[in-house]
């Protein structure tokens, strides 16, 4: 089992762990009941450094990704990112991943394990294309700070003030000594920034944002309170709500393609689904009126019909109420359809009232 680099650090601070995958995670510092509030209404700094880090570089790595990846890389100047996926020759997706130019080279960020999957494909397709690919997963630190306070916790450590940073844009930055990148990223509802750094500063610089975040409640906030604002986000994480056996578009992620580029894998068959067909199945959120928590696996039903499944559930506080992401028949998926959800097989078993919600974040 992987432990984080600030695995310690954790100890000391309360953390109670959780198995995540080959990691060892914070699943919280006590009371994540008080690490969610934060990130609503202060701000709470995460150690996200476990996730897959690749850089490309060489002379043709631009080219070559344009060939691989969904979404229109080759237009991207030094600074800025996006969202983007890889596919398989038939469209299903390999992994997600966010896009950032750097000045002669791209940094894909992924979910953790990914690295491996992602940068042996590269590797398979690389072909004679000049292009380098390196796994930065282990070297590269990555904490995530979110909340209203966030950007004047920015602005106290490094004397920036990012108010206008479109999502995805990301600059360089030295204090004490240590090269960040920081970036504009949504990871909850609210305004979000991820902060790289190498693996030798991460001790310095988490201590850094917190000696700095004091006077504006900062919280160390662990995977559980993280899942719940990302549920509420409606943001779907690879091999928990989508995985191989999906097209993008099932997945709602139109932002990470782009139909006026020019080939990539997998491309005609979501070319042919957006222009000529459709998908059969959509990630949706539900509200739920009761109180079990729906778990993924939970089967979705219409009457005696089955009509979908659930990927990801958690209790909102700021609703009051369990909430789930899942995916449905196309057929039911308009908004304030009432649907039944039962952890069984069958209709049968335990069962609770779903409503699809019209429109997530909740």
């Amino acid at each position: 089992m992987n432990k984080l680099t600030l695995h310690d650090t954790h100890l000391s601070l309360g953390a109670n762990f959780t198995e995540k995958g080959d990691w060892l995670l914070p699943n919280d510092y006590g009371d994540a009941q008080k690490e969610y509030p934060a990130v609503r209404t202060k701000v709470g700094i995460s150690d996200l450094s476990h996730r897959g880090k690749l850089r490309l570089s060489g002379k043709d790595h631009l080219k070559f990704l344009q060939g691989m990846l969904t979404n229109d890389v080759i237009k991207l100047e030094p600074g800025k990112g996006m969202y983007a996926a890889l596919l398989t020759v038939k469209g299903r997706m390999v992994s997600d991943m966010k896009v950032y130019k750097e000045d002669d080279s791209v940094l894909l960020d992924l979910e953790p394990g990914l690295n491996i999957k992602v940068g042996e494909l590269l590797t398979k397709y690389r072909l004679s294309y000049k292009a380098d690919i390196d796994d930065l997963s282990e070297e590269c630190g990555l904490f995530s700070i979110n909340g209203p306070n966030a950007e004047e916790l920015l602005f106290k450590v490094l004397d920036i003030t990012p108010s206008d940073m479109e999502e995805y844009q990301h600059f360089s930055a030295d204090i004490e000594g240590h090269n960040l990148t920081v970036v504009k990223v949504k990871r909850t509802p609210m305004d979000g920034y991820d902060i790289y750094m190498s693996g030798e500063s991460a001790s310095s610089v988490w201590n850094l944002f917190i000696t700095s975040g004091k006077e504006l409640g900062i919280t160390p906030v662990g995977f559980q309170a993280m899942n719940t604002l990302r549920v509420e986000a409606g943001i779907p994480v690879y091999d928990v709500d989508m995985d191989e056996s999906n097209i993008p578009i099932e997945a709602g992620l139109w932002d990470a393609l782009d139909f006026e580029k020019g080939c990539y894998v997998g491309q005609e068959v979501v070319a042919r689904i957006k222009w000529r067909g459709h998908v059969n199945w959509h990630l949706v959120g539900f509200v739920i009126e009761g109180e079990r928590v729906p778990e993924p696996g939970d089967q979705i039903f219409l009457e005696q019909r089955k009509i979908g499944r659930v990927t990801s559930g958690a209790f909102s506080p700021v609703l009051e109420k369990p909430i789930a992401l899942g995916y449905i028949r196309r057929e039911f998926k308009e908004p304030g359809t009432k649907v039944r959800v039962t952890s069984g097989e069958s209709h049968s078993g335990d069962t609770q009232d779903f409503a699809i919600v019209s429109s997530i974040p909740f």
